[in-house]
């Protein structure tokens, strides 16, 4: 079996390289690994196993979603590929799901189920989901979303994927992550928002920072802000002199899985509209602030009996207060049902699915 697996985001790659080596090591279908990365993401993840196919798709910020689709769609064909994988609900992923369509490729949909807020979003991952032959769902919380659309058939409950990479990434973390960007440990919080300050305004953009430095002086609290927006060529100009428009915040250079993964570890707490960042925290036993705009609820444990906090305005006065807050004991809500072997329920899933449909079953 000749199976691709898309990804256009640095967690979904993560992923699709767990699940290809996974595979690999069972001699269960040779991998194909399609990604859009921007190229400087792409330096800084793990480089694809020998023994798989590597199809480098130019980044989709680079391109249109019509343009991904006819690159995607010259993969699968050229490649003969029996099918496609697909990750969360980007405009990029329905783009190659719309490519499988049309070369007769079997499409799986992995983190079905999800329901954003944003009308947009919610779209994507409806119509992913109904194109999908085979739709993997995080929990039974998203599996139920599908039965009440009509969708329930082709739907397993696997799990979070990504706390399986978590798990073999904790072995290979550095327990000095914070000491080498000068800082001691739980004393700063770690910052993600690229998705809020890319859609915002050059204004409102420098207003965020503001906010976020101020925040994190009425704290006593150190600012590490991981942000590829502000850190790459289109920070250009943007936000002028960081040290004097937000001197508390600190702009980390472009970092890899690892070292951010073990900042993530030492720091006090999390403000992140990253969905990824946002579960990634939970498993490393870390408190998160969800800006309200990105809550997307894929995982409604964390913020069950408080352990994540949901940030009505990004405004220091907010933040300082759901700081306070998160500084309180709280019970570490446990993890999401089905951790642990996400990626091989995929792999068993996948293999079924295809066996069904070669011996006209689907």
């Amino acid at each position: 079996m000749r199976v691709a697996l898309f990804a256009a985001s640095r967690p979904h790659y993560r992923m699709a390289v767990g699940l290809a080596r996974l595979a690999g090591a069972h001699a269960a279908w040779h991998s194909l690994i399609l990604d859009a990365l921007a190229p400087d993401v792409r330096r800084r993840l793990p480089v694809v196993p020998a023994g798989m196919t590597h199809c480098r798709l130019p980044a989709p910020s680079c391109r249109s979603a019509q343009a991904t689709e006819e690159a995607v769609l010259a993969c699968l064909r050229t490649e003969a590929v029996d099918a496609l994988l697909v990750s969360g609900g980007g405009e990029a992923a329905l783009a190659a799901a719309q490519a499988a369509e049309r070369a007769g490729v079997l499409l799986v949909h992995l983190e079905a189920g999800q329901r954003p807020a944003r009308d947009d979003a919610r779209a994507v991952h409806a119509t992913l989901d109904r194109q999908a032959l085979l739709r993997c769902c995080l929990s039974g919380r998203q599996a139920a979303i599908l039965e009440e659309e009509g969708i329930g058939e082709g739907v397993c409950v696997v799990g979070d994927a990504l706390y399986d990479v978590f798990q073999e990434a904790c072995a290979h973390l550095d327990p000095h992550a914070a000491a080498r960007w000068g800082v001691a440990p739980q004393a700063f919080v770690l910052v993600g928002m690229d998705g809020t300050l890319q859609s915002a305004p050059s204004e409102a953009r420098e207003a965020c920072l503001r906010q976020l430095s101020r925040w994190g002086e009425a704290a006593g609290l150190e600012m590490l802000l991981l942000s590829d927006i502000l850190s790459g060529p289109a920070a250009s100009g943007t936000t002028g002199d960081m040290t004097a428009l937000a001197p508390r915040l600190r702009l980390l250079p472009p970092l890899t899985p690892h070292d951010t993964l073990s900042l993530l570890c030492a720091c006090r707490h999390v403000l992140t509209d990253s969905d990824s960042l946002q579960r990634e925290a939970l498993y490393a036993g870390k408190r998160a602030i969800i800006p309200h705009a990105a809550l997307a609820g894929q995982l409604a444990l964390p913020l069950t009996g408080g352990w994540h906090r949901v940030a009505s305005a990004c405004t220091a006065e907010e933040l300082s207060a759901l700081s306070e807050e998160l500084a309180r004991p709280c019970p570490h809500p446990g993890l999401p049902e089905g951790c642990g072997l996400a990626l091989r329920r995929m792999l068993a899933a996948v293999m079924a699915t295809l066996a069904d449909r070669k011996d006209g079953l689907l």
